[in-house]
């Protein structure tokens, strides 16, 4: 049985709820930002990402996204959701400003997520079931009391992990018969779609993409460049691929960050060494470009021990954010 809908709750005195206007863009990333370094300490949010969310496929700002602006027209909450998994899985993401944290706002941006969830669910087929999926830092305790108030449950931690490149990488190390080849647009877009979403079609939440929505997500991304991208070949067969950006850290030094969205390898092609030669590879190509910070995300349930693979070339963590999930119910589409 579905928990019971909480109270309406009302915005502080003075606040305005509406749509976000393209020109928010860039004081949007300023509020997330600054929610960023009350929950990490560092600024890990750019009006690219802002954007890069307005664009997901089905994704529409006027239904999708709401800001809430103080009484002075600032812009002190935003909150928007995707359905990863159409009408299905509801990914969600909500930003108060730290000084309100308290004030109820929360609250509030929850509920318009919940409103428009229930919407998809009505969509849904009857088979499937609706939820909601929003993450948040440990320590920030206004909101997770807001969360578990309104019935959301934690489910997995997740972590950033860093290296900071203080001498040359090490020389990968590639398995017989393995060959690094540089990612061609034209020519290996389903190579390193095949190698990706099957490395991760047994993690924890995995949604598989149609091809055209996984290319244009990762080719629009900021930051992307091919010669970033490398695939592991074993003859004609794809063992694996790894897909990095080099991304601009809005406020921060150095400017350009490595990051690692993806690190994959085909499970026939486990147990070799392939992520971390892939790894270590992508690590000097950074190096050679002078970008020394390198960034990736990680479940630490990891079901293919990956965070031990990132420890074992000498990457941290950083900070770790939990998984929210709320289960609405079935859907309700005949």
């Amino acid at each position: 049985m579905s928990p019971p809908m909480p109270r309406p709750t009302e915005l502080p005195l003075g606040c305005t709820l509406r749509r976000p206007r393209p020109d928010d863009a860039t004081e949007i990333a300023a509020l997330m930002n600054a929610v960023d370094i009350a929950d990490t300490g560092t600024a890990d949010s750019s009006t690219d990402d802002v954007l890069e969310t307005w664009a997901l496929p089905r994704f529409q700002v006027e239904r999708d996204a709401w800001v809430v602006t103080g009484p002075d027209r600032k812009i002190v909450g935003y909150a928007w959701l995707w359905d990863r998994k159409p009408h299905v899985e509801i990914q969600a993401d909500s930003y108060v400003l730290p000084q309100l944290a308290a004030s109820g706002l929360e609250e509030a941006l929850l509920e318009r997520i919940e409103e428009r969830t229930a919407e998809h669910r009505t969509a849904a087929p009857r088979t499937e079931e609706v939820l909601i999926r929003i993450f948040t830092a440990p320590h920030a305790v206004e909101r997770v009391a807001a969360l578990t108030s309104r019935g959301y449950t934690r489910e997995r931690t997740f972590c950033r992990m860093m290296i900071d490149l203080t001498s040359a990488p090490a020389d990968p190390t590639w398995p017989a018969g393995i060959k690094p080849r540089t990612y061609a647009p034209a020519r290996d877009e389903g190579a390193a779609d095949l190698a990706i979403q099957e490395s991760f079609a047994e993690h924890f939440g995995y949604v598989r993409e149609p091809h055209h929505e996984w290319v244009e997500r990762r080719t629009n991304q900021a930051g992307f460049d091919p010669e970033l991208w490398t695939l592991a070949w074993d003859g004609s067969e794809v063992a694996g691929a790894i897909l990095a950006y080099a991304q601009e850290r809005e406020g921060s030094a150095p400017a350009l960050e490595g990051w690692v969205r993806e690190l994959g390898v085909r499970a026939a092609w486990r147990g070799r060494g392939i992520g971390r030669a892939l790894l270590l590879h992508t690590f000097a190509i950074f190096a050679r470009r002078g970008i020394t910070h390198i960034a990736l995300g990680v479940d630490m349930a990891n079901e293919t021990g990956a965070t031990q693979l990132y420890e074992a070339v000498g990457m941290r963590v950083a900070f770790r954010h939990d998984l929210y999930e709320k289960r609405v119910g079935p859907g309700l589409a005949t």
